[in-house]
């Protein structure tokens, strides 16, 4: 075949596999067969088949285009009307993001902060108060602007340590710990951390606030600051607690709405495509075992990838997201650790002749994951000539390695040393897996040094990355695992090999991820082999192992906090305005 010249094997259909009859493969893979481990109780998926065809989308996305287009102009206009103090630039500037508009009005931002910082002595000038002074810090780092912690010098005493008299300032507390997440490695801001939420909490208790702040400010300390926040799965909780009424707020407001429902008529769409060919894969019906969980895949996804642009690497990631659980379960509860050795051996091959040696199960997880990488590549060569199959298969069978480490351990009762356990985890994690396939699917000039990188993991922007997006996942399943006797969990060796009590690992977890966060943030500000489109992937990638896990495992267990907030992005949408009302 033609595409054999380029290098790129054909694609497989299942029904073709060679020596293996289309009868024998449609067998139910479960049967006559003992799993290797005894499978824990996963919840079958709330989000079904018919669940997902059945959701309402009865809006028309060009009435909704046509109506958001003419609300971003009349904002526009306000907006470049209106000669707005820097505080209340930066408000708004604020507002826009969290209301889910940034991908609207980047270009109105980028030039809105390019003249904030060229007012006149603007590194030397003090602001008014400490809210204005931890905005300006959060934004202009938020955006890659080289802002010094020394602008907080006015509110520290002579040791360098917080005035007292600040802590009474609701307003400005809770903006020095939403700024405080912006810290780099070395830098005194992070003790702002502590004194915040310690004064914030005592404040509460003292019932120093009205309940509209006090319910913000429990918002904030009980969840995920904004900088580690999903912009658009909290968009929805910001949009319905906006309360600000001048002119060009309330068009922002309805705007928000109008793109809230577009976009989730677009995930509805997505979602739907995506579920017709999983059903037509038909590998949850067989391999009963496994984690059904496209739709909460998809929502990762959108995390991942929220920007408009990005739909066909949100279709792409989900259906790779959906193939990497079941493989996951296959290793981790199902197979026996022959069959896996000799699992991992085709994918390492990335050869169909193999699979003759394969037990039906995993012949038809193998061609599935064939068929859809090997398509993925086509793709990309046909649309742009760059042959990525070798990178993608060499990260899948990188993969199973990792995999097939950790059932060793478990099968031989090993607790790993921490650090070796987190060298394999650092691949295990899919961390760089994901982004080694994100890559190529959005990058336009792609480049050997950052290939090299992402499948040696040899940059410490990849090793942060994959750190706390293990640790996140381990703080969140780490109960459950220990439970099944676990021996492959990041909390279990470093108990094993400290003598800590798994509180007191937790703990240390914790600040190791926040350690790693701080290396995160310095390549928002400064240049790196990686494109700034790309790492802010890999921040978003970080920002959504969060949210997955912050309540616990909310992939494995779905709990019900994580539900909510996905009934809620693909089911709800808003009720609007009549253009009357909207412009009064």
């Amino acid at each position: 075949m033609e595409s054999n010249v380029w290098g790129l094997p054909c694609s497989l259909s299942s029904t073709q596999a060679p020596s293996i009859s289309s009868t024998k493969l449609l067998r139910d893979a479960n049967k006559h067969h003992t799993p290797f481990r005894t499978p824990p109780t996963f919840n079958p998926t709330s989000f079904t088949h018919q669940f997902i065809h059945s959701l309402p989308n009865n809006l028309s996305r060009e009435t909704l285009q046509e109506r958001a287009a003419e609300l971003e102009e009349k904002v526009r206009l306000m907006m470049n009307g209106t000669d707005m103090k820097p505080l209340s630039l930066l408000e708004l500037i604020d507002d826009i993001e969290r209301l889910g508009l940034f991908f609207r009005f980047q270009d109105w931002i980028n030039k809105a902060l390019l003249r904030l910082v060229s007012i006149e002595n603007f590194k030397h000038r003090t602001t008014k108060s400490l809210h204005e002074t931890a905005l300006v810090f959060r934004i202009l780092r938020r955006h890659g602007f080289h802002v010094s912690q020394d602008i907080f010098m006015s509110f520290k005493d002579e040791e360098g340590k917080f005035k007292a008299e600040i802590s009474n300032d609701v307003e400005g507390m809770l903006s020095l710990y939403e700024a405080s997440y912006l810290t780099l490695e070395g830098e005194s801001l992070w003790e702002a951390n502590e004194f915040s939420r310690t004064h914030l909490m005592s404040l509460m208790e003292e019932r120093s606030m009205d309940a509209k702040m006090a319910e913000k400010v429990r918002h904030v300390l009980e969840g995920l600051p904004y900088h580690k926040s999903c912009c658009r799965l909290v968009a929805q909780h910001y949009i319905n607690t906006y309360d600000k009424a001048e002119p060009h707020n309330l068009l922002l407001l309805e705007l928000a709405k109008v793109e809230f429902n577009m976009e989730q008529s677009s995930y509805q769409n997505e979602l739907k495509e995506l579920s017709r060919w999983w059903w037509d894969i038909g590998l949850s019906g067989k391999l009963k075992f496994g984690r059904d969980r496209l739709v909460e895949i998809f929502i990762w996804a959108v995390a991942i990838y929220p920007e408009p642009q990005y739909a066909i690497c949100r279709k792409v990631m989900s259906k790779i997201g959906i193939l990497i659980t079941f493989l996951d379960d296959i290793y981790d509860i199902y197979g026996t650790l022959d069959e896996l050795e000799l699992f991992t051996n085709v994918f390492e091959s990335w050869n169909v002749n193999f699979i003759n040696t394969l037990p039906d199960y995993m012949v038809l997880c193998f061609l599935a994951i064939y068929n859809t990488v090997n398509g993925l590549a086509y793709d990309i060569f046909k649309e742009r000539g760059i042959n990525c199959l070798p990178y993608l298969t060499k990260s899948w069978s990188d993969l199973c390695k990792a995999y097939l480490q950790e059932a060793k351990w478990f099968h031989n009762k090993i607790i790993p040393p921490f650090d070796k356990f987190i060298e394999n985890a650092w691949i295990s994690s899919t961390a760089g897996f994901i982004l080694t396939h994100t890559y190529f699917l959005i990058t336009e000039d792609i480049t050997e040094q950052v290939i090299h990188s992402l499948t040696n993991n040899d940059h410490d922007l990849l090793r942060s990355v994959y750190t706390i997006f293990r640790l996140s996942n381990d703080l969140g399943t780490s109960k459950d695992e220990i439970e099944r006797g676990e021996t492959s969990n990041s909390i279990v060796s470093y108990m094993h090999e400290t003598g800590l009590t798994e509180e007191n690992a937790r703990q240390y977890f914790k600040t190791l991820m926040e350690k790693e966060w701080k290396n995160l943030n310095k390549y928002l500000i400064m240049d790196s082999i990686f494109p700034k489109s790309f790492v802010q992937v890999v921040i978003n990638l970080v920002r959504s192992g969060h949210f997955i896990y912050q309540h616990g495992d909310g992939f494995g267990r779905q709990n019900t906090i994580t539900k909510n907030i996905i009934m809620s992005v693909l089911m709800y949408p808003f009720q609007l305005m009549c253009h009357d009302d909207v412009e009064k």
